[in-house]
């Protein structure tokens, strides 16, 4: 029997997702398919000021761990630590790779 969170979930990583690649401890890059959301969050005691998060949502079948490079044509990010699981999709803190 088919699982239909498990479809919902397939279903929503295939309309808003898209491919990057994925590389792990110098191994050789392999095609992921995530959904990158980027957006500001207000900052300190009083919001007053902002600071901007990146965070990529994959399947939770996905061994990510800290530091592997995550990118999608110029753009490249480090992973750094899981936001949250819920059984089924994982979403992940990533953070702009200067080097």
């Amino acid at each position: 029997m088919v699982d239909p969170f498990e479809e919902l979930d397939q279903a929503v990583l295939t309309a808003f997702g898209q491919v990057f690649e994925w590389r792990a401890d110098n191994a050789a890059p392999v095609p992921l398919q995530g959904v990158l959301r980027r957006n500001v969050q207000p900052a300190g005691a009083f919001d007053a000021v902002m600071q901007t998060y990146t965070e990529f949502t994959v399947s939770n079948t996905i061994a990510l761990q800290r530091n592997d490079l995550i990118s999608k044509g110029e753009e490249r990010w480090r992973v750094d630590r899981k936001l949250k699981d819920d059984g089924s999709l994982a979403k992940w803190s990533l953070h702009a790779d200067r080097s």
